[in-house]
């Protein structure tokens, strides 16, 4: 005969289950908390810009998943190369009298005085609107960059929104390195991959 337990014979040792109190399952867990201590320190590594054309926003994001590299570091690296671009004379940001902000603008809506004498359209100006909404993130740019980018736009400088100047080296700098003029290499590190700044091997 078999060992196993007959299930309709009860036994005395077996104790009746007693099912959870609903009290319990009301209590409220502790909240986990996140440390930040990373975060706390890279702070000053960070920038916000408001007015970034989307999709080189997302041209620098998707770059940044085929080298399997942080965005912040495309990022950088794109803009590093058109800022030293525009100190030798190659790339002209050549901002113009906006006529709808106090500000210069390296994108007037038009050129042609012909253009201009007309009335503007409603759904252009929300669309300048819609585009100054778009908020981009990016982690990885040191203070001396970023002080430089603040620069140039500045009043003492280009005196043109800060996005705008995004946008354009930006612009600027992807044009290259579609073209091959500027190399992205992967570099590997311990945990992920870093880009090799330009001139390093």
């Amino acid at each position: 005969m078999s060992n196993r337990r007959d299930p309709f014979v009860t036994s005395e040792a077996a104790t009746p289950s007693i099912p959870p109190s609903i009290y319990d399952s009301l209590r409220v867990a502790e909240p986990r908390t996140r440390n930040r201590q990373w975060e706390r320190e890279h702070q000053n590594q960070k920038v916000t810009y408001r007015g970034v054309e989307p999709k080189l926003a997302l041209k620098v994001q998707s770059i940044a998943g085929e080298l399997h590299v942080p965005e912040g570091e495309v990022a950088r690296a794109v803009i590093e190369h058109a800022l030293r671009a525009y100190e030798r004379g190659d790339l002209d940001l050549y901002p113009r009298p906006d006529p709808n902000r106090m500000r210069m603008t390296l994108y007037p809506s038009s050129d042609s005085p012909r253009l201009s004498s007309l009335p503007k359209k409603q759904k252009h100006h929300s669309h300048s609107k819609a585009g100054w909404r778009v908020i981009t993130t990016w982690r990885g740019f040191p203070p001396e960059l970023k002080r430089e980018l603040s620069a140039l736009a500045s009043e003492a400088g280009l005196n043109v929104p800060i996005g705008e100047l995004i946008t354009a080296l930006l612009r600027y700098g992807l044009q290259a390195y579609a073209s091959g003029l500027l190399k992205l290499e992967a570099v590997p590190t311990t945990t992920n991959y870093t880009l090799a700044r330009e001139g390093q091997k």
